[in-house]
């Protein structure tokens, strides 16, 4: 009888030490992931930064880099250029993208990835590097997509609203339009997805 007991203690032991053990791995790779979305916000952040400069010739999503980031990343000539822009972005970083990368709204299919879609979620959770998603009532769907590169959550007098600062191409009109830093109110914003990892 006491040889059981003992063995039980024993597996005892050895089931809170194995769980114990799976949890820690389970944390430590928790903050690695953690730390690795951050890195990876800061690359596709710095990509869209260092390419602000890029400007439609025309006004009709044309232009010699317009062109190109439209091309590379399987779209045609004179396409809307929002999506080919963060796509161009997740590819320089190693990122993945969505299929039709070229559709904003195909950003946000995703469930896995949304942390606000519509009335599901909340701003509070987006952070910087998400895509945001811009709906457009006479569409009836989400028809622009930005990058998030800065948060501004305070809201008191002589503060700018809460919202998000953002890096996209295919904003502005005319020969002006092409890739701006904007600001969106949080109630502009429709949708916001995780593309970090």
């Amino acid at each position: 009888m006491t040889t059981r007991v003992h063995h039980r203690f024993i597996w005892r032991v050895l089931g809170f030490w194995l769980f114990y053990s799976l949890v820690a791995v389970w944390a430590a790779q928790a903050q690695t992931s953690r730390a690795l979305q951050a890195q990876n916000a800061a690359c596709t952040t710095q990509w869209l930064t260092a390419n602000l400069w890029i400007r439609e010739a025309t006004g009709r999503n044309d232009g010699p880099a317009v062109t190109r980031i439209i091309l590379e990343n399987g779209g045609v000539r004179g396409n809307e250029w929002c999506g080919f822009t963060q796509a161009e972005a997740q590819k320089r970083c190693g990122l993945p993208r969505p299929k039709g990368a070229g559709g904003s709204y195909n950003w946000f299919l995703d469930s896995k990835r949304n942390v606000l879609k519509g009335k599901v979620g909340s701003f509070d959770s987006v952070q910087v590097g998400h895509k945001i998603g811009i709906y457009s009532a006479s569409r009836g769907r989400i028809a622009h997509i930005t990058a998030c590169v800065e948060l501004a959550r305070a809201v008191r007098k002589g503060r700018p609203a809460r919202g998000a600062w953002c890096i996209g191409g295919n904003e502005g009109r005319g020969t002006n339009a092409g890739m701006h830093r904007t600001f969106y109110a949080a109630t502009d914003i429709y949708a916001a997805a995780n593309w970090n990892y």
